[in-house]
């Protein structure tokens, strides 16, 4: 006859130390997170998630590594987020947004009727400084396919957000409003592209500064837009996509 462990020995199986029991919190000797506030914990997660798929990659990186990092169990991860590739899309999307906001914040600063020149070379700057800053996380979505599989449609859902948005800010400019919108949302769409593949030739070449960076990419984006005026704009119909 199999003896029965009396109640509340550590035999006990509802006893907190039986190897049987269901525990509920960070593995015992782990720092408990303090309580937050939803939205305070989202971006708390947000933050350890793009540090730790910066650091080992998206693949390679579990739920429990992202938990671990943030003082919680896993459950709360998914509470917030639903799973692993929500939990990039949400990464993705904030730098994105981010992003936009820096591009938006130097565009504005600039002073009322600055030469064309100068709203080009404050939007490089602007994404220049930002993939300086936020280095980690470009390196994620712009290096891993999995992430194009993943978040792919997203990224470029936000990248045509940001082109837009570059773009209605190029008609406070005189000389830009003259050109149709559409071709406007074109040079925003060649100067993001530009500067993306830029920032991750310098993940390659780190020797390269910022300063640099941002003389390559006007001496390849002025040469072009410079020459290119509204008077130039070839006489195409084009039907901007909704």
């Amino acid at each position: 006859m199999t003896p029965t462990a009396s109640p509340g020995s550590p035999e006990d199986p509802r006893h907190p130390d039986s190897a049987g029991a269901r525990r509920r919190g960070p593995v015992k000797g782990t720092p408990r997170a303090p309580r937050m506030k939803r939205e305070e914990r989202e971006r708390q997660l947000l933050d350890v998630a793009e540090s730790v798929f910066a650091q080992h990659g998206y693949q390679d990186t579990t739920m429990e590594a992202i938990a671990a990092a943030a003082g919680i169990t896993k459950p709360v991860i998914y509470d917030h987020f639903g799973s692993k590739e929500n939990l990039l899309v949400a990464v993705v999307a904030r730098a994105r947004e981010d992003l936009l906001s820096s591009t938006a914040a130097a565009l504005d600063a600039l002073p009322p009727h600055s030469p064309v020149e100068a709203h080009f070379r404050a939007g490089v700057r602007a994404f220049m400084q930002f993939f300086e800053a936020r280095r980690g996380s470009f390196r994620v979505y712009m290096q891993e396919s999995a992430v194009a599989v993943v978040a792919g449609q997203d990224i470029e859902s936000l990248r045509q957000a940001q082109a837009r948005d570059i773009a209605e800010r190029f008609s406070d400019n005189p000389a830009i409003a003259a050109y149709p919108m559409v071709h406007r949302e074109a040079m925003a769409e060649i100067m993001i592209a530009t500067n993306e593949r830029v920032a991750a030739w310098r993940l390659r070449n780190p020797e390269i500064d910022l300063d640099t960076a941002v003389e390559i990419v006007m001496s390849v984006l002025w040469n072009g837009f410079g020459s290119y005026t509204a008077d130039t704009v070839p006489a195409v119909e084009v039907s901007p996509s909704s």
